[in-house]
This record gives structure tokens, sequence and C-alpha cells, in this order.
């Protein structure tokens, strides 16, 4: 068991996701231990933006080490009480969605993140959170249809041959999208006649003042540290 262990927290956000991955993987290089506590949202984008196998494979090696699904813990989250033997010295989430933030603010602790800090800050262990409804930020849609476009046909010969089932044929919308399922073989937008099918699509995510009044109330809970990048986690390791 490496000397030092981080519980890393990851919900259904897309954005900085990618840099919380690659912070996770610097942080093992440099010998402390990660266990990832993935809800059940989070383990869908990590799916969809293909990191799945990416960060299981870089979190392997000896207990506590590992990643912790949400979808398959029993009743009351047992892997969190890890926090309660000593196990890590600090709790970390990044990224964490709207909704995550709103339930810790609120004392509300029925998810696996939520439920990972309730009993870090019961029990003193510093909570560092990168939440991604502070700052403008950038993510990426995995795919998109051009609505537009797509309505000029019939039918749609995509979703017909698609082999994965990233996408259907419907009988209202003429397709429906299911990310997740996407292998990215491109096979759909090869065979689209009017290039309604787009990958990796930018998007800009801006903050709003509601909710960016929520976030700052994790300012009141002692012990609980907001961060503005996954790499800020570094400076306390």
């Amino acid at each position: 068991m490496p000397e030092k262990n981080v519980a890393w927290g990851i919900t259904g956000a897309g954005a900085f996701l990618k840099e919380s991955i690659n912070a996770i993987s610097k942080i093992m290089d440099s010998g402390v231990g990660v266990t990832a506590y993935v809800s059940r949202a989070g383990r869908s984008v990590l799916a969809m933006y293909g990191y799945l196998d990416q960060l299981t494979g870089i979190l392997q090696g000896p207990y506590p080490i590992g990643v912790v699904f949400e979808d398959e813990e029993d009743a009351g989250y047992p892997s969190t009480g890890r926090i309660y033997r000593g196990v890590y010295n600090l709790v970390v989430v990044s990224p964490a969605s709207m909704n995550t933030v709103s339930k810790i603010v609120n004392g509300i602790a029925d998810s696996l993140v939520s439920n990972l800090v309730m009993h870090a800050v019961k029990n003193n262990i510093p909570v560092l959170i990168m939440p991604v409804d502070l700052y403008e930020s950038k993510s990426v849609m995995p795919l998109v249809i051009d609505r537009d476009k797509c309505s000029m046909c019939d039918k749609c010969i995509a979703a017909e041959n698609c082999p994965t089932g990233a996408l259907r044929p419907d009988p209202r919308h003429k397709v429906r999208v299911s990310p997740a399922r996407c292998t990215k073989c491109f096979i759909c937008r090869k065979i689209c006649p009017y290039n309604a099918i787009h990958f990796d699509v930018e998007v800009v995510v801006k903050p709003h003042p509601f909710y960016v009044g929520i976030i700052k109330r994790l300012n009141d809970i002692e012990g609980v540290e907001i961060i503005d990048h996954p790499d800020r986690i570094l400076e306390y390791i």
C-alpha cells in the first residue's frame, strides 16, 4: 500500500474530464496511490468520451489503487468507509458536476461521490473540488447530428448501418443518438449523404451567476477548497 493515497471522485461532467485523468496519471507517476470513485453519470460520460479504458488502465496497482463504480456498490456505499480507516490523505472531486456540488453544499450524501465528501469532512480530511460550472470552459460533444441537414432524408441510412446502436432509427425524429455506445468507427459519417454527422464538436460553457452563487457556498464548509484546474492538486501532494 502506498504511503499516500488520494480518493478521487469523478462525476457526470465532460468539461475538465481529460485534464482530470491526466492529473491522475501524473499523481500515480509520483508514487501516490489513487482510487477513483466514479458516479453512475461519470461512468457514462467516461465511456461517451472514450476515456473509461484509459482510466482503468492507469489505476492498476496495490490496494487501494483502483476504480470504484457507483453502479457496482452495495447500498450505503461501503467503499467510502475506507475514510474512517485512514486510507486516504486527500479527497478530490474533479470534474464536479453542478448536481454533485448542490448535494454537497446542502449536506446531501445519497450518491457515491457526495457520500465520500461527507465522510471526508466529518473526518477532517482535506477536500479539493473542481466545479465545472464556476469557470468559462471549452467542452467537446462526442457525437452530434445536424438536424437541419438530417431533415433532408426520409430515413436514416447511417442509423440502419450503425454496428453499435449509437445511432438508431426513430419513427419521430429519424435518428436517436446514444453517444456512450459510439466507438468512433465513422461508418455513419462515411455513408451519410448530407454530411449531417459530426464528431468532437467543441462548445463553450459559460458560468451563470445563480449557479456560481451555489458553488461558492462550498467555501462555507470547513476543510473544503475550490480549485480552478485539476493540475492544482499536484501542489497538495
